[in-house]
């Protein structure tokens, strides 16, 4: 590869990032940086004391799929009837701009069913990726289809045990899918095939970009393994062989630094590697942090995160990025999920409690909190534009107005 497509290569990787970053806008999945953190502005992270501002509320249908937003809409998916149903709310009303739907089944094995995945806002266009592999590409203001894809058969490989679930990530022209052992890359514009992997189960989580990779890498998660892939061409780069029970590797990884941090539940535990040599090279490996579904949040050197599965009671933990060790841990919280605005945790707790707190080692010190719904709640909370926007497994929807 020249010099010049290297450089190509790597400002595409990143311009997603800069360009859109400033805007407010949660366009995907844990946010502009993929971090799961958010810009606070002006918010205190206090919620009145009669209670938290309702602007609206809204039902989706069952799903696990949390929010993105772009142009004034809130964008989501459940499952209603015998369809997967996206639907895009004007924000400030709550009343629905438009909705998609396609046929899919509710394949509630082991859970409840509905969309795991999140959709992906780029530009004018929204992508939706099916938990039976379809992707269709969506005209952002009216929801009308420009593209669909099924991936199994255009591609020959198998879906994973629950579905697909990662989100699509879009870098440059390519829109990133995890489906086959290292993922697979699609033209953005109208679906067509660039390269794909082995036909190898994958795993749950979203492809994260490395920082500053020249040429242009992500790493992905297969059922038995992460894997770095250069976005040009598919080729593998290295890998870190990680074995879960069900193949189940949901976590998002995170990248500092060129260090990765890994984790998955069904008492996997976590671990730190070094990136920055050929091959990956181990600096701690542990137990104290199963993130089963949803990954940590690291800020200023902690990792905050979800201790635990989910259905036997997890835990809210604070651990230390560089040596693994354990800052504090709440065990009776039943966190839901976790977010970030500015400098405070949010989190959603099982029942429907959002509960806001400063993000610090020295322990858990609720702020202020709220309750936000009724019901069985375990997809993460999201911020944007002064509003927070939380579901319930069966699908009712909250938007809480933050100005104050």
């Amino acid at each position: 590869m020249s010099f010049r497509h290297q450089l190509l290569s790597l400002l595409l990787a990143t311009l997603p990032l800069v360009s859109l970053a400033g805007a407010e806008e949660w366009y995907r999945w844990r946010g502009p940086n993929l971090d799961g953190i958010a810009d606070g502005g002006s918010w205190s992270g206090v919620f009145p004391d009669g209670g938290a501002k309702v602007l609206w509320r809204s039902s989706v249908g069952i799903g696990f799929s949390s929010f993105v937003t772009g142009k004034g809409l809130v964008i989501t998916m459940g499952h209603v009837g015998d369809n997967s149903v996206v639907t895009a709310f004007d924000q400030k009303t709550g009343e629905a701009a438009w909705t998609f739907q396609f046929a899919a089944p509710l394949d509630d094995r082991d859970f409840e069913g509905g969309p795991t995945s999140t959709p992906t806002i780029d530009s004018d266009h929204v992508y939706v990726l099916s938990r039976m592999g379809e992707v269709f590409c969506l005209d952002l203001k009216s929801g009308e289809l420009i593209w669909k894809v099924s991936l199994p058969d255009e591609t020959g490989i198998r879906l994973p045990g629950w579905g697909c679930s990662a989100a699509p990530l879009v870098i440059g022209n390519k829109l990133l899918i995890n489906l086959g052992e290292a993922g697979i890359a699609m033209q953005k514009s109208d679906g067509q095939l660039l390269w794909k992997s082995k036909d190898r189960e994958c795993g749950y989580a979203t492809p994260v970009p490395i920082p500053n990779s020249n040429p242009a890498a992500i790493v992905i998660a297969s059922g038995k393994s992460y894997k770095a892939v250069e976005v040009e061409s598919g080729e593998e780069l290295w890998s870190i062989r990680w074995l879960t029970s069900f193949n189940c590797n949901a976590a998002d990884p995170i990248i500092k630094d060129k260090k990765l941090f890994l984790s998955s539940g069904y008492n996997r535990g976590a671990g730190l590697f070094s990136i920055d040599t050929a091959e990956p090279e181990t600096v701690w490996k542990n137990k104290e942090m199963k993130n089963q579904i949803h990954g940590s949040i690291l800020f200023k050197g902690k990792l905050y995160g979800i201790d635990g599965d989910m259905e036997t009671g997890a835990s809210l933990r604070c651990m230390d990025f560089e040596t693994g060790e354990i800052d504090w841990s709440e065990d009776d919280l039943r966190p839901g999920g976790i977010a970030m605005v500015g400098d405070d945790l949010i989190v959603l707790t099982e029942d429907g409690m959002l509960i806001t707190a400063p993000a610090t080692s020295e322990g858990w010190s609720p702020t202020s909190e709220t309750k936000a719904l009724e019901g069985k709640c375990w997809t993460a909370p999201v911020f944007s534009d002064q509003k927070i926007y939380c579901r319930t497994v069966h699908g009712e929807v909250v938007c809480i107005d933050c100005r104050e």
